[in-house]
């Protein structure tokens, strides 16, 4: 990294700007760290080419599309601002050192891990293509290594750039030396091209050279079209396919999907780099736990209209100190006093129809409706029912409040869990001016498909549920911990009792891959040893694979699938005997594993987003208020709807007006802290995730999940 320059900007949003990454024709990049301290490498465009109105259209559509692009190996857009003098875009910072460099700088990869390397980038182009990008530019620097895997950057940009250098100056855009044939001719391009350039990259790491040679770059591109490539050297073992990839015809190159499938066995189990170059990226890593830390910010979102208090909130956990955590004994303060929403409940759970008739006639107050976009008749009914119900009594007792500016009305669309009716449903809410947020949505794929329509209609949306870290937006606020950082109470148990060698267990899907991907990066980080396994929901082995894992004696087990793949699981292992810790995540919070696992599931930690109201004390007042309304135990995120309900009405009445807008509503949200019922609510205002702790520790016992506290370091 290089020091900022004087015409860099200190910052971007809200990110505090830390060095400068690198530079080009386009634009620079930057490191940034957002408000809540994770890292960011921030491409800014200049300006020149942003007065460009067709270069603007491109750009917005392709942020949009690559934000839809989903795998573990793609580094994911985590924030952008198309409509900036500068636009800019925002991605997960990678600590490790590119392809380029470790072998530039050592020597070529052994054939093991370049096989692993094919069928990792390979999954990556997938997402690609599958999302309808071309990538354009895959090269030895444009894959970053990490100790659990290669990413690949850049991906969904590159079509937007190439074309208006294309149409300014009619050049060829890419890299000479890993341009496919019909790229270096300026012929029209597509998912073939990527294969090349992959079969290119996969000669480079094995042997230390381009396969069309170097010098000048008419010369490299003339080899590329006209010349066989040169692949004295390359492991036997790596011939067939890196002759596949690079024939002259597009036609007869595999697709990412059977490069994948080729090379699949190679990309799973133990450390799949050399010693050097896992050194140098543990080297890399520890570096970037000395950059500058992050500003504490103290947000007053105080008004004349409701009552207020000062609590101490916990600040956000930046992603250095979750590295830390995982070596153990390490303990960082993150605490600030910052002024805090209370919301009043001065109603007495009377039934009612969500508008109320507090002191204040129905008819002389404004009216605001909230909307809830939720499985309600679907597979996940109950927890999407659990949330209507929890965001009805707030609705309630806000409108039984004397003092209450609006009279709120809450509007709930089922979306079954679908894609298809999530758009739908958009639609409904954003149709009704007055409607200023809403609350969802209860499935992932519903909230996926959602996102983007919410964004054109402006309308903020905030998920007490969805914690995958792809579904970022301008309109998007993430009111619990992601589904990687939910993982930080199982690094401080692990690292408290100090524990290793660990078996990581997820079931294939994005989910488990977020919930694994940043605990196996920090805990080999630190020095300890790792065992990955996937362990799909259609796989027969279970049995198998337990008794392997059992057979090896981990250290503890971890667990990153849904209820219905731990419950299997779990069964198969306690089958093989292992009786050490067992962990799984929020997915399992959900009575039907303890009903599925049986007596399998005794003893298991389970760490969760979700205040459960039948264990957790702070709670136990909502749910007081909730059985007498409703005449039944709350479900789980129930409390936590309630919750937002509540931010949203402190929001819009600490604006002081009597009409407020979308708009309006917004930035408030993200900048306020609010203290709910379950737990406290802040977000990073550039990119409105959680910010903050709020993981709840469960052991099941005696066929109940029981609630042991928030810090992995006192269970």
């Amino acid at each position: 990294m290089e020091p900022l320059r004087s015409t860099d900007p200190a910052r971007i949003a809200g990110y505090r700007i830390l060095g400068r990454l690198g530079a080009g024709g386009m634009g620079v990049v930057v490191l940034g760290r957002s408000p809540g301290g994770s890292l960011a490498a921030i491409k800014v465009i200049r300006a020149e080419y942003a007065d460009d109105a067709g270069f603007r259209t491109r750009f917005r559509r392709e942020v949009s599309i690559a934000r839809q692009v989903s795998n573990r190996w793609a580094v994911p857009v985590v924030d952008a601002d198309t409509e900036a003098a500068s636009p800019w875009l925002a991605t997960e910072f990678v600590p490790g050192p590119s392809l380029s460099e470790a072998v530039g700088a050592g020597a070529p990869l052994p054939e093991r891990s370049v096989r692993a390397l094919g069928a990792m980038l390979a999954e990556a182009l997938e997402a690609v293509h599958a999302a309808g990008l071309v990538h354009r530019d895959v090269k030895p620097g444009n894959v970053l290594l990490g100790l659990d895997g290669p990413r690949l950057i850049d991906f969904g940009i590159a079509r937007a750039l190439d074309d208006t250098v294309l149409t300014a100056t009619d050049a060829i855009v890419g890299s000479p030396g890993f341009l496919s044939p019909e790229q270096a001719q300026g012929r029209r391009i597509g998912p073939p091209s990527d294969i090349f350039s992959l079969g290119c990259v996969l000669v480079y790491a094995a042997t230390g050279r381009r396969p069309f040679g170097s010098g000048p770059a008419e010369a490299m591109l003339f080899r590329s079209v006209h010349d066989p490539a040169d692949l004295t050297g390359l492991p036997a073992g790596l011939l067939p396919l890196a002759e596949a990839c690079l024939a002259k015809d597009p036609a007869h190159r595999p697709d990412a999907s059977a490069i994948r499938q080729a090379l699949a066995q190679d990309a799973r189990g133990g450390s799949w780099l050399p010693a050097p170059v896992t050194h140098l990226i543990a080297e890399r890593s520890a570096r970037m736990l000395g950059l500058p830390d992050i500003e504490a910010t103290r947000l007053d979102a105080r008004t004349e209209d409701a009552p207020h208090t000062t609590a101490r909130v916990p600040q956000p956990q930046p992603r250095r100190r979750f590295l830390a955590y995982a070596a153990g004994g390490v303990v960082v303060a993150a605490g600030g006093s910052v002024a805090a929403w209370l919301s009043s409940s001065g109603g007495d759970g009377s039934k009612g129809d969500g508008e109320g008739d507090g002191g204040s006639p129905a008819a002389a107050r404004p009216e605001l409706h909230i909307g809830l976009q939720a499985d309600l008749t679907g597979p996940s009914a109950a927890r999407g029912k659990g949330q209507e119900q929890g965001a009805r009594l707030a609705v309630e007792e806000y409108n039984a409040r004397e003092d209450a500016p609006f009279v709120l009305k809450l509007t709930p669309v089922d979306d079954r869990g679908q894609e298809a009716r999530a758009t739908a449903a958009v639609r409904q809410l954003a149709a009704d001016s007055r409607t200023i947020a809403v609350l969802g949505a209860t499935g992932t794929s519903a909230a996926q498909e959602a996102l983007t329509a919410y964004d054109e209609a402006g309308l903020p949306v905030i998920s007490v549920v969805d914690g995958d870290t792809r579904h970022l937006s301008r309109i998007f606020l993430c009111a619990r911990p992601n589904d990687a950082m939910q993982m930080l109470p199982v690094s401080q148990y692990l690292g408290a009792h100090g524990l290793d060698d660990i078996a990581l267990v997820d079931n294939g899907t994005e989910y488990g891959r977020q919930t694994t991907r940043f605990l196996s990066e920090a805990l080999r980080g630190n020095g300890r040893t790792v065992r990955a396994e996937t362990v799909r929901t259609d796989a027969r082995d279970v049995g198998a694979v337990a008794a392997r894992i059992a057979a090896g004696r981990p250290g503890a087990v971890v667990h990153g699938g849904d209820w219905q793949d731990a419950a299997r699981f779990a069964r198969a292992l306690s089958a093989a005997g292992y009786r050490g810790p067992r962990i799984a995540t929020q997915a399992v919070h959900d009575p039907r594993f303890v009903r599925e696992a049986g007596a399998a599931a005794e003893g298991w930690l389970v760490v969760s987003t979700s205040a459960d109201p039948a264990t957790v004390p702070s709670v136990r007042r909502f749910a007081t208020a909730f059985r007498k309304r409703f005449g039944a135990a709350p479900p789980l995120f129930a409390a936590e709807a309630y919750d937002a309900v509540g931010l949203i009405a402190a929001c819009a009445g600490g604006l002081g007006r009597d009409r407020v807008t979308r708009q309006d509503l917004l930035p408030v949200l993200r900048t306020t802290t609010f203290k709910g019922v379950s737990r406290s609510y802040a977000f990073e205002p550039a990119n409105g995730m959680y910010a903050g702790t709020g993981v709840f520790i469960y052991r099941v016992e005696r066929g109940r999940f029981g609630f042991l506290g928030m810090d992995g370091r006192k269970v």
